[in-house]
């Protein structure tokens, strides 16, 4: 985790904490993935957690939920 990732993070928060109650450890998570994207290092974000899922899928994530058919 870097400085930036709080960065991230915090921006995510006020993007998304009052529309989809995105919380902190969430957010910390969401903006790790986005580096990674970013890096060319991530092809999806595996989440079962559907409101983190739907934030991921807002940030430009491609989503993959195992509890999904």
């Amino acid at each position: 985790m870097t400085t930036d990732h709080f960065a991230s993070a915090e921006r995510l928060i006020g993007r998304h904490s009052f529309s989809k109650r995105l919380r902190t450890l969430d957010a910390l998570q969401l903006a790790v993935a986005l580096d990674l994207l970013g890096r060319g290092l991530l092809d999806y974000f595996v989440v079962a957690d559907k409101l983190l899922g739907e934030v991921a899928t807002l940030e430009a994530l491609a989503v993959l939920d195992p509890a999904s058919p």
